[in-house]
């Protein structure tokens, strides 16, 4: 057997792997209940195939799965297989298993029906929610067969094709409504001393911001979750809990299997919002320790980034022990311009806007009714298709060329912040100033310029992008730059450079196009 898709350091970062050469999930997330017919994934084949997507991101689900318990139907896996071939398109399969979204609907009927054997669980007031609990319960032993089933088939189907390369074990994990379990298992649970192996993890991995703790502070093993976590306790201890179930999962499937497995996070809308509110127990950054020590058999953290703090979520997702991984973020007119900056700055090795099918479309998926809110995630549009489409198109030709810099600081990407028109940016011995041509407002439907600038050598810089201008200067004192030469084309997927046009006299700037397009400039010193 080939050598399967897998994660591997690549210089002072991480690269993907996909028949041993460098991969990035060019990708979109389809629709939740898509997979549930075929017919209707026809039409989501045909529109991931114009965005030139070369990755797909589609659920499984439980309940289809395993409809009854150990009679399993996997015809649905099966279609979704034999179609992304068709396609020639790669597959990230999402187990919608015991916990979506802080919810637990994906389970089963059998599961759900029998209160005894899989109890829900509770509220600070004793009331029951619509989410399964993890405390003297059947749940994992089942979920743990039932998944381990599915990887083999995977195994089975697809080891010699390799269409499946990643697998998210299941999604958005966390308890909604309350801010931790509080039926009598979990009490119990509770009251018991944080375990030391995470007390030693967290003194030792340095401070995330995750209640100061730190090799210097005091001893804190023996204690309980409140003394240890104050204000963070319910939701350190039902992070932990839940990345032990998701981990027992993860390593019996690699044990099968062993596909890159992650899991995503929905984050907090606003800074100061309550665990609750969003599902408490997921790997938000703050608990992103805590997931590392419980769950190590998962390959990734993933942020499922819908805020307008893209950058700075995409940065504390970029880690020495993580790489970023976007498996869902916006599909209005950041779409494309987010791109860049995951890729460029952030070396991401998933970029998947969700809701595959309605990229481009300004109706809701569910009632046809029209977005109108420009601040509204769900706001696409033609033309945000078609600049996430070439972009696409740009990033599959060029990608030799970008994950040859993975893990360097010789590459970095910009995108246009919101109302403002000039960005600094500094790669090596250049300092550039980015001029964007319009301003980015609710008013208006213009999309972000964006671009990556890749340092290809001490003189050389490549631009890709677009709407922006571009004036690098050295920082080499007393020194000024000009251009030996500058050229626009491409790459082919081998990493040549195909010149379209020399470019000189009027021309010779750094003006990239309203579209995506890249140019290669030579400069000199003197």
């Amino acid at each position: 057997m080939k050598s399967l898709p897998r994660i591997d350091k690549m210089n002072d970062g991480f690269s993907f792997l996909v028949n041993d050469r460098p991969y990035i999930m060019l990708a979109a997330e389809v629709h939740n209940s898509a997979c549930t017919s075929r017919d209707y994934m026809q039409e989501v084949w045909r529109k991931t195939t114009e965005l030139n997507c070369n990755t797909v991101l589609a659920p499984v689900y439980w309940e289809l799965v395993e409809p009854q318990e150990n009679h399993f139907d996997f015809h649905l896996v099966e279609q979704l297989i034999a179609d992304a071939r068709r396609h020639h398109l790669k597959l990230v399969l999402l187990w919608f298993g015991s916990f979506k979204n802080g919810l637990s609907t994906y389970a089963p009927n059998w599961v759900k029906t029998d209160l005894k054997r899989f109890p829900r669980a509770e509220d600070e007031h004793g009331v029951k929610t619509k989410i399964l609990s993890m405390f003297q319960s059947g749940l994992l032993p089942a979920e743990l067969n039932s998944f381990t089933n599915f990887i083999k088939y995977i195994k089975e189907t697809d080891a010699d094709e390799q269409t499946v390369i990643a697998v998210q074990v299941e999604n958005e994990v966390g308890i909604v409504g309350s801010t931790r379990d509080f039926s009598s298992g979990a009490n119990e649970e509770f009251k018991k001393k944080v375990p030391d192996a995470l007390t030693e993890f967290l003194k030792n991995a340095g401070n995330h911001g995750l209640c100061g703790i730190t090799a210097d502070s005091e001893d804190i093993s023996g204690h309980s979750w409140d003394n240890v976590f104050k204000h963070n306790a319910e939701e350190a201890f039902m992070c932990w809990n839940y990345a032990k179930h998701i981990n027992r999962l993860a390593k019996s499937g690699k044990e099968c299997y062993a596909l890159p497995m992650f899991t995503n996070a929905w984050l907090k809308e606003f800074e100061d919002e309550k665990p609750g509110f969003y599902p408490c127990g997921g790997p938000v950054p703050e608990m992103l320790d805590v997931w590392k020590c419980a769950a190590p058999d998962l390959d990734i953290l993933s942020p499922d980034i819908y805020t307008f703090q893209f950058e700075k979520t995409a940065g504390l997702y970029t880690r020495g022990d993580n790489p970023l991984f976007i498996a869902e973020t916006r599909r209005d007119k950041w779409a494309a311009a987010n791109l860049y900056t995951a890729v460029g700055t952030y070396h991401a090795l998933c970029y998947a806007p969700f809701g595959a099918e309605s990229i481009g479309e300004d109706k809701s998926f569910i009632t046809q009714i029209l977005h109108t809110d420009p601040n509204d995630k769900n706001v696409s549009g033609e033309t945000v298709k078609e600049f996430l489409s070439q972009s696409y198109q740009l990033f599959g030709n060029m990608m030799p060329i970008i994950t040859k810099f993975y893990g360097t600081d010789r590459m970095i990407g910009f995108t246009q912040d919101f109302g403002h028109m000039t960005k600094y940016v500094k790669l090596g011995k250049y300092r550039i100033a980015i001029e964007f041509y319009h301003q980015v407002r609710d008013d208006n439907g213009f999309i972000p310029g964006a671009g990556i600038i890749i340092q290809n050598s001490e003189n050389e810089l490549i631009f890709m992008g677009y709407g922006y201008r571009a004036y690098p200067e050295t920082t080499n004192t007393g020194k000024q730059l000009d251009f030996l030469s500058l050229e626009k084309g491409t790459y082919d997927d081998k990493g040549n450079w195909k010149k379209y046009m020399h470019l000189n006299g009027d021309e010779q700037y750094i003006r990239m196009e309203e579209k995506p397009t890249v140019l290669k400039a030579l400069y000199y010193e003197f």
